[in-house]
């Protein structure tokens, strides 16, 4: 048999693709949360499994980066991919975690509209990385990525007034507008972190074409 000295070809679009769909299923995790109080537990322990799987393919992708002597884009895109989604991952299981941990008995419309939003959001940076991997443009995935990130500020902007127009009238409700507040705000670093996602793509596509 004849031996190859030929470098062997890293999938990268594969594991950034891998790892797409462990931002997606995050997101969608997010939007049972918002549906139904009875399932923060189950909900929030499923999005800390798979956080975890996220945080090992991400070093994995870093691994073999270090290691590529070719790579079907640039190595700082490649990086800059894997980062980004990273962080929305665990921004996303931020926004869960919090959420359990603060019990709520229920759940804010701004909230609701948000994580269906981000889902929205998610799943469309699949979409574009789709179209990265065939060369294809991604005008029309990034529009709507932008509307529904002006909907998101918007929403998160009405949380925020709606909290502080509020008179509480004791301890508890007190704690509760504190307590979304730092919500809200975890909500707001996921969507503009998707949105940063999303121009990454676009940037990588503009210079692939």
């Amino acid at each position: 048999m004849a031996l190859s000295f030929l470098p062997k070809a890293i999938p990268f679009y594969d594991l950034l693709n891998t790892q797409n769909s462990i931002l997606n299923e995050s997101a969608r995790q997010l939007t049972h949360i918002v549906n139904d109080c009875s399932c923060v537990a189950a909900a929030c322990k499923t999005v800390t499994l798979i956080e975890a799987d996220a945080d090992k393919l991400s070093r994995e992708i870093a691994r073999l980066l270090s290691q590529a002597f070719i790579t079907p884009i640039d190595r700082e895109d490649i990086y800059a991919l894997n980062v980004i989604q990273e962080d929305s991952i665990n921004l996303i299981k931020s926004i869960a975690s919090r959420m359990h941990l603060y019990g709520f008995d229920s759940i804010r419309f701004p909230a609701r509209k948000m994580a269906h939003k981000i889902l929205a959001m998610a799943r469309l940076t699949g979409e574009m990385l789709c179209s990265l991997e065939g060369k294809k443009q991604v005008d029309k995935s990034i529009n709507t990525i932008k509307e529904l990130k002006i909907e998101c500020e918007m929403l998160f902007s009405t949380g925020l007034a709606e909290l502080h127009d509020e008179l509480p009238t004791n301890t508890r409700e007190i704690i509760d507008i504190m307590r979304w507040t730092q919500v809200y705000d975890r909500f707001e670093m996921a969507f503009v972190r998707i949105d940063d996602l999303a121009d990454v793509i676009e940037h990588v596509v503009l210079k692939n074409a």
